[in-house]
């Protein structure tokens, strides 16, 4: 399908590291149903140095099925631009570039969507435990719109977010997480670099939050969502 960018949204502060983005992507009259924890496909433009088509990329939709804006064949997505590569040498992403760096009218060729393994539960009363870094934020933040957008159906049961990130700022999402009621959901935010403070992960969280941890994952309607870099998981499943 082709899509139309309706919105580029910078998430975290200017002094932050790194550069997120909230992109909302418009579909108009296309058929593209998206459930909550699927992906999809970016197909960037141009070619690579040996003259082929580059490789579509996956990003994980940030918005809850009935889209960004409800009604609206739309979906949004969480996107940090990469700059370096996973040992520190400067390097362009070239679909994350493009995305970042897009402007509201511009149309990106987008296929998918894909993913059947990490979907949320739909039956009543199920929980969810969801632990994520940076840009592994997107999903949650799809699972979680869709709860609060069905809360006077009192259909959900707990959410439960463990959320890592460098500080506050470096956080995607870190205003409207503020101001969801504690009620609704249960956030733990994890900072490993603030000045003066001792490093904290994901891990150390769950470990302090043990008692709850374990009465979630003691109930059968309980469902966990792990996204993030891949050298969290190995803690978290530890903790």
């Amino acid at each position: 399908a082709i899509a139309t960018v309706s919105g580029n949204f910078r998430l975290t502060g200017e002094g932050a590291s790194s550069d997120i983005r909230h992109i909302v992507l418009d579909f108009g009259q296309a058929a593209f149903p998206v459930l909550e924890g699927q992906t999809i496909g970016i197909l960037p433009p141009g070619a690579d140095a040996q003259g082929r088509p580059h490789h579509p990329r996956l990003y994980s939709v940030a918005s809850p099925r009935e889209g960004e804006r409800p009604r609206y064949n739309n979906v949004a997505l969480t996107v940090k631009r990469v700059t370096e590569d996973h040992e520190g040498r400067p390097v362009a992403g070239v679909a994350s570039n493009f995305l970042c760096d897009l402007a509201k009218g511009a149309t990106v060729n987008v296929i998918g969507p894909f993913g059947t393994s990490f979907l949320m539960p739909n039956h009543p009363g199920s929980n969810l435990l969801m632990i994520c870094t940076g840009t592994g934020s997107a999903p949650m933040r799809a699972m979680t719109e869709r709860r609060r957008r069905r809360i006077a159906l009192k259909e959900g049961g707990e959410l439960m977010l463990f959320f890592g990130a460098r500080a506050p700022e470096e956080l995607p999402y870190f205003g409207p997480l503020m101001k969801l009621p504690r009620d609704f959901i249960d956030i733990n935010l994890a900072f490993s670099r603030v000045p003066g403070q001792p490093k904290q992960y994901v891990q150390d969280l769950i470990r302090a939050r043990g008692d709850d941890v374990f009465r979630l994952l003691a109930g059968e309607h309980c469902f966990v969502y792990v996204c993030g870099l891949k050298g969290m998981e190995e803690g978290v499943t530890e903790a």
